[in-house]
């Protein structure tokens, strides 16, 4: 290694083994192309836009995400529609097509990098109040995350259809989760007469093609605490222990983009701009209907795109309420302070809920023998992977490890706390780059640090799946400007049920300590060194309840700030065909319109709301959609 650092090796090569070596590189570049080529991803039509202008449209699209390529696609089937979709971000990176490197795509040009603000309830131990990424990139937050496919529960959706939104229940939603649906696993395609589970649409998911060593550990752990065991957490029944699948194909990442954007990206009729960012919409003054999107182009130059039927904002449970208080609809006490002529009165980015996780460690000191060499294992398993698309890249560890809990009713098949997992081999650094990007405080980080310095490390993810306490997403009042980033307050933990629930979550996982399995592997839990709490008992409700306010995080999954509801809901901005209230000619269609967070991760659900919202708008402009079988 010395000698590759200073350039030169002990002994000079003759000829053919330099020339071999130089094949070796070029064979290594090229194969890096293929990882995601330039010419996969649907053209630019932003310099086409610049050079002739645009051309009206019968729908504009504010958002590449998880919602907004669905829709994109399914709108532009029809060839007499014309399609325009606004992004602002670009093309993925090569980081988001390797499973095992999502992480780092976290505070680069392809994340929004928002930040909550400071609360003395939550995120206690983070330097900046609490790191929210966003995407920002061609399938949105479908690009950036961990790839899980998670439905959530039939519960969730009979109680949107409860609240008073006709056709949003169980039965009716599932139908459009399997419309998107190609999945892989023959088996699971069989399992429960086939009612959960479909092949033959856009969105390819499967098992993750790596399964590391750590996993089987933890699987076996659970096994031995009595924890229930699940094959299918999108199936009959969502709790227990298992292996969840993802978004993926052949090592590497299934996006939105990737699945409902390229096959479809030659269509002549759907025209996608880049480096798009909307400011506002407003409305033609004749009609009052609104038609046009005001964006800027590589934030230089504005432009004016032409809806001549909706416009539909996709951009997100934080961008989306931004766009609308911008542009005048939102609450009037909030627009009156900032001077935007109010449009319309509604509870624009209030109901914000989130998925808020406590992370755990647990140190496996037998499995650690050797350091981790970072150098060879990186090159090693770089090689591998742009070589055949397999190894440990083609996978993320033991993230792929999902558990679904009621800690109050164990019988009960709905959860309160879902759990997910991180490792961090021991000399790897890993700990390092999740310090470092979810913004923990220098003594955590250094706890973190030494704990993975010390032995292998599984991070247990605690999450509260349905948060009492919200939040909200505002304008910045103080210092407004249009192109400031919204205001995040996340609410985290103010409700007392929630911090309840949180504890219940911790000392259910910590019983797997215990256990033959973790014995054999000379396994501990590692206690963080925070000041505040090492002053309280050990192992107490108090320390708890102080750790999980240090250590709590985003789980990335906001929601609800636009929520759909009938017209007796005072809460709600959208109804049940996600029509923003009280305007015309503007839908939202992402998770904004959620009026309650699913139990489990959202982006299965805000694609399956594309689906389904696809339909009402074809539906709505007297398309009659394909029928679909339950």
């Amino acid at each position: 290694m010395e000698a590759l650092l200073n350039g030169q090796c002990a002994t000079q090569s003759v000829g053919p083994a330099n020339q071999l070596f130089a094949l070796l590189v070029q064979t290594i570049l090229a194969a890096q192309c293929t990882i995601s080529p330039p010419d996969m991803w649907p053209k630019d039509y932003g310099p086409t836009a610049l050079a002739r202008g645009l051309d009206e449209y019968d729908f504009v699209i504010v958002g590449a995400g998880s919602a907004g390529s669905v829709v994109a696609n399914r709108l532009s089937e029809n060839p007499d529609w014309k399609v325009l979709l606004l992004e602002a971000g670009g093309d993925p990176p090569i980081e988001s097509e390797i499973p095992e490197t999502f992480f780092t795509i976290q505070k680069t040009e392809a994340d929004w990098e928002n930040y909550a603000e400071l609360t003395p309830h939550a995120n206690k131990g983070s330097k900046d109040g609490g790191f929210w990424p966003r995407g920002r990139t061609l399938g949105g937050c479908g690009a950036i995350n961990a790839m899980l496919y998670v439905r959530g529960n039939n519960r969730d959706y009979d109680r949107w259809q409860k609240l008073g939104n006709a056709g949003w229940s169980w039965d009716d939603v599932l139908p459009y989760f399997k419309k998107s649906e190609d999945n892989q696993d023959a088996e699971l395609l069989q399992r429960d007469g086939g009612k959960f589970h479909a092949n033959g649409g856009y969105l390819k998911v499967s098992n993750f093609p790596v399964k590391h060593p750590l996993a089987d550990v933890l699987l076996q752990a659970f096994d031995d605490a009595g924890f229930e065991s699940t094959a299918d957490i999108n199936g009959l029944r969502q709790v227990g222990f298992g292996r969840a699948q993802g978004t993926i194909i052949n090592g590497t990442r299934c996006s939105p983009a990737k699945a409902f954007l390229v096959p479809v990206k030659d269509r002549p009729n759907l025209h996608i701009i880049k480096h798009a960012v909307v400011v506002n919409v407003e409305r033609d003054p004749s009609s009052e209907r609104f038609k046009y999107v005001n964006f800027m182009i590589d934030n230089k130059m504005l432009k004016v795109a032409h809806a001549r039927k909706e416009i539909i904002l996709s951009a997100g449970a934080i961008n989306t309420p931004h766009i609308l208080q911008r542009s005048g609809i939102g609450p009037k006490s909030l627009l009156e302070k900032v001077n935007i002529p109010l449009v319309a009165n509604l509870p624009v980015g209030e109901n914000l809920q989130d998925h808020l996780f406590v992370p755990v460690l647990f140190k496996l000191h037998k499995s650690t023998a050797e350091n981790y060499n970072i150098e060879q294992e990186l090159a090693k398993n770089l090689f591998q992977y742009i070589m055949n698309r397999s190894g440990p890249l083609a996978g993320h560890g033991v993230t792929n490890v999902i558990g679904f809990v009621n800690t109050l009713k164990p019988s009960d098949p709905f959860p309160d706390i879902e759990y997910h997992f991180f490792q961090f081999e021991k000399g790897s650094g890993k700990s390092v780059l999740f310090s470092e990007k979810v913004g923990y405080n220098e003594e955590i980080s250094q706890s973190m640090l030494e704990a993975a310095t010390e032995a292998d490390v599984v991070m247990g993810i605690v999450v509260l799946l349905n948060p009492k306490s919200k939040g909200r997403v505002t304008l910045a009042i103080e210092d407004f400007n249009e192109f400031n980033p919204p205001r995040i307050e996340s609410g985290y933990l103010e409700h007392g049920d929630d911090i309840a629930t949180v504890l219940r979550g911790i000392r259910y996982l910590n019983q797997i300590v215990d256990t033959p399995t973790f014995q054999e592997h000379e396994g501990e839990l590692h206690r963080m060194k925070i000041t505040e709490c090492d002053r309280l008992v050990y192992d107490s409700d108090d320390y708890w309840e102080c750790y999980a306010r240090y250590m709590s995080l985003t789980l990335y999954h906001p929601v609800g700030t636009a929520k759909m509801g009938p017209d007796s809901d005072k809460d709600a901005v959208v109804d049940a065909r996600l029509r923003v209230k009280g305007v015309k000619g503007l839908r939202v269609v992402d998770g904004s319109v959620m009026p309650d967070i699913v139990s489990g991760n959202t982006n299965a659900p805000i694609m399956m709301i594309g689906e389904k919202a696809s339909d009402m708008i074809k539906a709505d402009w007297g398309e009659t959609p394909q029928h679909i079988e339950l």
